[in-house]
């Protein structure tokens, strides 16, 4: 009998990354190599799930560290970060030791690195595969194969902690972020016709989001996942905002906006902060409701509410390893929405209820409003 192979997951000990070793068990994966910063952690979650998995600790700044903590594995799952701050280290980490790479972020950094990378050939490296980016737009996808599609609108958001690494990436998709060579998408715009354009939109406080409970701040992004979905699938419009609940998360944003802060640091603790002070007493959700139209004048709203955005997207990283250790997905370095297989990928997920759950509407809500007919997706 063939041992199995063996997946690492950096970050093992994190929001993002105990949910994918998780998903990885409950999906039947047993070998597993967990790794992160703290070692209490990390046994637990080996203890949890039993033989088969072991708890190495890793820092992701040590080239050694990372290098003896990939060596032996067939994929690396890379569920740490921020993301701008890591860039490609795990990834050349992986490659190096002959193992194949996913990271549940890293996007249009991560690939413009890899590019031509010769430390690739014959290798396979995935990033953008979390809730967002990855689920966002695997689901536009899945619409899209079904019905066509011809337009997009997007909000997300909710109620949820912060993480560190969510803190520090999330300063960086305000406008006037202070790197510009890390930021995600453009602040303020849009695609119309075929291109983005600049500052087509406009942010706005106290303002109900379709399917949202409370009235929030709406920050227009288009990321870039959305503009290469508009640009693939030929799109005419697509728009995208983040949607902020909390008071206090509002205000720190509002005030960063424009002006980026002068220690990154302490305004990414601030966010902690006041996400943590938002939260108090309240249910955590995070919700993708997605606004589509296609060739036919036919509107549906897909709504994907979670209680843990960061579990989403751990699961969403777990799945689409097993998919690179199965080689059901090419050689080279390619964005998750792009490459995974989505009514496989979207059935295994939500079979799963701590992934969310997804609903359908016939129609476009108003303002603030849901659908009226709901169905199964």
């Amino acid at each position: 009998m063939t041992e199995e192979s063996l997946i690492g997951v950096v970050g093992a000990s994190g929001a993002v990354g105990a949910p994918a070793a998780r998903f990885l068990r409950a999906l039947g994966h047993t070998r597993l190599r967990l790794g992160g910063r703290r070692p209490g952690p990390l046994d637990a979650l080996a203890g949890e799930l039993g033989r088969g998995a072991e708890a190495v600790p890793v820092d992701v700044h040590d080239p050694s560290s990372l290098a003896g903590f990939c060596e032996g594995c067939a994929v690396v799952l890379n569920c740490a970060g921020p993301s701008y701050a890591l860039v490609d280290r795990v990834a050349l980490a992986a490659l190096a030791a002959g193992a194949d790479y996913v990271d549940v972020t890293g996007d249009e950094p991560v690939v413009a690195s890899l590019t031509g990378n010769p430390l690739l050939e014959g290798r396979t490296a995935v990033v953008s595969a979390g809730l967002l980016p990855g689920l966002s737009a695997l689901l536009p996808r899945l619409a899209a194969a079904r019905h066509g599609l011809t337009r997009l609108r997007a909000h997300a958001g909710g109620l949820e902690r912060c993480t560190e690494a969510a803190a520090g990436d999330l300063l960086l998709s305000l406008p006037g972020a202070a790197d510009p060579a890390a930021v995600f998408g453009t602040p303020l715009a849009a695609w119309r016709g075929g291109e983005v354009v600049p500052r087509a939109l406009r942010a706005a406080d106290g303002v109900r989001a379709p399917h949202f409970p409370l009235p929030g701040f709406v920050q227009p992004f288009l990321t870039e996942e959305v503009r290469r979905l508009a640009r693939d699938l030929g799109l005419r419009e697509a728009e995208w905002s983040n949607v902020h609940l909390g008071g206090r998360t509002r205000a720190l944003l509002s005030a960063f906006a424009g002006r980026p802060p002068a220690d990154p640091a302490a305004a990414a603790a601030g966010l902690r902060r006041a996400a943590d002070l938002d939260l108090a007493g309240r249910e955590p959700f995070h919700l993708l409701v997605l606004e589509l139209s296609d060739g036919r004048g036919r509107d549906t709203t897909l709504v994907l509410r979670t209680a843990d955005g960061y579990r989403t997207t751990g699961h969403v990283g777990a799945w689409t390893a097993l998919e690179v250790l199965e080689g059901r997905v090419p050689r080279g370095v390619h964005h998750a929405a792009d490459v995974l297989d989505p009514e496989p990928a979207v059935a295994a997920l939500f079979a799963d209820p701590r992934t969310g759950t997804l609903r359908e509407y016939e129609g476009a809500p108003g303002p603030g409003g849901a659908a009226v007919e709901e169905g199964a997706l």
